[in-house]
């Protein structure tokens, strides 16, 4: 059974007051209506990434916040030339990916591991490989044709796991023979 998540319940909670304050605004001024429900979307993003305890997906919920942010400020007050500022801090975002993520990664409460097993979790190891025939070889090795299984003879063949001989090869040879032909003179 998985246990539940406060954060991941309050950012729950969170868009139900944004909606219910969108919808309650919007009976006295509609054009405040998808600014407060994408501000609202932003916030429970935002905390909805946090609950997943995982760098990566904060890092992601970040990109979702900016841009709701973003979305809920262009229609506030018009989308042109204000969603080229969106896409700007979207770029210095993914410019700074790296410093960020090491930002998040030496959080205290993000470095917790996010299941509460107490197991210790074994590190990662490729389980080894059978020899395949066909594997890539080095450059240096040259081309090296695979281990051939033994052929059967021409006068055998193997079909559905049963070993059968092919009928007498005289059927491979000519029937009649026909009297050499002389070349036309020159």
């Amino acid at each position: 059974m998985r246990s539940r998540n406060p954060l991941r319940a309050a950012s729950s909670g969170i868009f139900l007051l944004f909606l219910a304050l969108a919808f309650l605004v919007s009976q006295a001024d509609g054009k405040l209506f998808l600014p407060i429900l994408f501000v609202g979307l932003a916030i429970t993003s935002l905390i909805g990434s946090l609950s997943m305890l995982n760098p990566r997906g904060v890092y992601g919920g970040l990109y979702a916040f900016v841009w709701l942010l973003g979305l809920a400020f262009c229609f506030l007050f018009g989308f042109w030339p204000w969603i080229l500022f969106v896409v700007a801090v979207s770029a210095i975002l993914g410019a700074l990916a790296q410093p960020i993520m090491a930002a998040l990664m030496s959080m205290s409460f993000l470095a917790m591991p996010s299941n509460l097993n107490t197991q210790p979790q074994q590190p990662y190891q490729e389980s080894p490989r059978q020899q395949d025939p066909y594997q890539q070889q080095s450059y240096q090795e040259g081309y090296q044709p695979p281990p051939s299984s033994p052929q059967p003879s021409p006068e055998s063949y193997q079909e559905g796991g049963k070993q059968y001989t092919n009928p007498s090869s005289e059927y491979d040879q000519p029937q009649s023979q026909y009297p050499p032909q002389e070349l036309p003179p020159q």
